[in-house]
């Protein structure tokens, strides 16, 4: 492993993970989420913010922050186990759409190779999954998820973020007492990530509000394309169908950690290019 390699995956030093904390708070303008970034970047003192800390605060300002709660948990980011719910509404919706991917294009990759269909014909096959059964995917999630503009607003109860006086202000306007909240804030300044219970319960308006339509048909999307695009590189080559099968049973283990969903995959893909060898000898 190189040195550039081992140093993107090493945890986050003090001064990178307050950068990113106020990256973040950014995001979160106008929320009590924003304080509550802010106060847990203000216990790891200066901000000294590095490329790998810019490339990430660029992609949560596209993507979102719960998107990458496997990244920075792994990085040891402090707090941002707040986002744990809503990652994993998404990732479920992201692995539902990498099992549809994955079982089609081993289906459709090992039946032609087993009717001796030329490399080109699988490539075809896999560019119409790619467009045809992506469209479909993009209907079926924007026709299971409402609108934006169909979810109710929620009705606010505390003062704006910007107008309060930080998170022991919206605590406080919450009901809560001046001891507790104080506690709430120290234990929150100690060892953040076991404080977001108790802090949340206090104060629920720190909860990330559920996915929206748009981040369900991104995570679809990105999934199945993720799935299907090397196929079209793979299915090139006269046994590429078996790399195919590889690179989805890689995906699948990658997705669920789990041997079933594996076999599966390999199952189908044999027993396609089984039945599709017998069918072709007959």
């Amino acid at each position: 492993m190189s040195n550039r390699l081992r140093a993107l995956l090493t945890s986050f030093s003090p001064a990178e993970s307050a950068a990113l904390l106020r990256a973040l708070s950014d995001l979160e303008s106008g929320s009590p989420r924003q304080w509550l970034l802010l106060e847990i970047a203000a216990t790891l003192g200066p901000a000294q913010p590095s490329r790998r800390i810019q490339v990430l605060a660029w992609i949560a300002d596209k993507v979102g922050i719960a998107p990458l709660l496997p990244v920075l948990d792994y990085l040891h980011l402090p707090g941002i186990g707040l986002y744990r719910h809503p990652a994993t509404i998404l990732g479920r919706c992201a692995r539902q759409a990498l099992d549809d991917a994955a079982l089609l294009l081993v289906a459709f990759s090992a039946l032609l190779a087993g009717f001796d269909r030329l490399p080109a014909s699988r490539q075809f096959v896999a560019c119409l999954l790619l467009l045809l059964g992506g469209a479909i995917k993009y209907w079926r999630v924007r026709k299971q998820h409402p609108d934006d503009a169909d979810t109710p607003p929620i009705e606010e109860t505390l003062p704006g973020a910007e107008a309060a006086l930080g998170l022991q202000g919206l605590l406080l306007a919450r009901g809560n007492s001046p001891a507790e909240s104080l506690q709430l804030l120290a234990e929150l300044r100690t060892v953040p990530d076991k404080a977001l219970p108790r802090l949340t319960t206090a104060l629920p308006e720190l909860l990330p509000p559920p996915p929206v339509r748009r981040e369900y048909t991104r995570a679809a999307l990105a999934c199945w394309v993720l799935a299907i695009l090397p196929a079209l590189w793979l299915n090139g080559w006269q046994w590429g169908w078996i790399l195919t099968v590889l690179w989805v049973a890689g995906l699948a283990w990658i997705a669920h950690r789990r041997k079933t969903f594996v076999a599966l995959t390999i199952g189908l893909a044999l027993f396609s290019f089984g039945f599709a060898r017998i069918a072709h000898l007959i």
